[in-house]
């Protein structure tokens, strides 16, 4: 894919931002249809990349925006977020800005993660030193608990519950 082709202006560990109208400088993508559109077209294109390889699909899943963040702040998340499959992640050169040639090449360094695999591939453990009632304890419950456990007030658009609530 060439990314100066498309209307994506910024391309991250694992987050295509959008150059729209209106939210950028020097936007020129209309915020409405052609923002609907170009997503549609870079997710296709995303999902339909193969390793040369081995021929598998490096990127499990691409979310919108809005299915995955909401509130206040969430105008500022990336409008694409990539969900890499086990194994592969973007270059180490777009981690800090660059934007190398090939789009899969060989990680050839030693890493421990960087949370760019789809999370459904990556069930979480949870360890806890007190009974937990909740059945099914997610992320979004961590920042609920972490307040309870202080005494302080959520947000009331925070997402979660604290995982020591009643069932």
């Amino acid at each position: 894919m060439n990314w100066a082709k498309t209307s994506a202006y910024a391309v991250g560990f694992n987050s295509v931002y959008l150059n729209l109208a209106g939210r950028e400088g020097k936007g020129i993508v209309d915020p409405g249809d052609g923002a609907k559109l170009l997503k549609a077209k870079i997710i296709d294109t995303l999902l339909s990349l193969r390793d040369p390889k081995s021929g598998a699909a490096p990127i499990k899943r691409v979310y919108r925006r809005e299915e995955l963040f909401s509130g206040p702040c969430a105008a500022a998340a990336p409008d694409l977020v990539i969900g890499f499959a086990p194994g592969y992640r973007t270059s180490w050169q777009t981690a800090i800005g660059g934007a190398p040639p090939k789009i899969l090449e060989d990680n050839l360094k030693r890493w421990s993660g960087d949370h760019i695999t789809d999370a459904d591939s990556v069930p979480g453990i949870f360890l806890c030193n007190r009974t937990v009632p909740a059945l099914t304890p997610a992320v979004k419950d961590i920042a609920p608990t972490v307040l309870d456990c202080f005494g302080l007030a959520r947000p009331a658009e925070m997402e979660g519950k604290s995982l020591f609530d009643p069932v």
